[in-house]
């Protein structure tokens, strides 16, 4: 354990991806992901994911949020969406996610899927945080 406290070297939006336009239902080894942001080399701590509905959604899914080591996907967290038309005159909420202690690893990366086709390509997700 370090004997000073560790701070962001860099403090940014780190990433950003749209979900797939391919439906993804499996929850240990999924084949349709995006990746949202890779890990920097000394570390990189996430304190915020914002989720904003881009498309109308057609049917009622998941967006599934993944850890990935380089070799295992690991489910770290899911948001939930209703079928949704998207409009030009109501104001559309994104939804924030917020985490004390999300660390990833160099190696790792967070990466994105959705479980329905009504949800293809709905969502983009936005990290926030830093590199170590």
């Amino acid at each position: 354990m370090s004997a000073a406290p560790i701070f962001f070297g860099t403090v940014r939006a780190i990433g950003a991806g749209t979900v797939p336009s391919t439906a993804d239902t499996s929850l240990t080894a999924p084949t349709n992901v995006t990746t949202i942001l890779t890990a920097a080399t000394a570390g990189t701590k996430i304190e915020q994911l914002r989720l904003t509905q881009i498309a109308t959604t057609s049917a009622a899914g998941l967006v599934n949020l993944f850890l990935y080591d380089g070799a295992a996907y690991h489910l770290f967290d899911q948001y939930a969406f209703s079928a949704l038309t998207l409009s030009t005159s109501v104001r559309l909420t994104p939804v924030d996610l917020y985490y004390a202690n999300l660390i990833l690893s160099s190696g790792w990366s967070l990466r994105a899927s959705v479980s329905v086709a009504g949800g293809a390509s709905a969502f983009k997700v936005f990290a926030f945080g830093g590199d170590a």
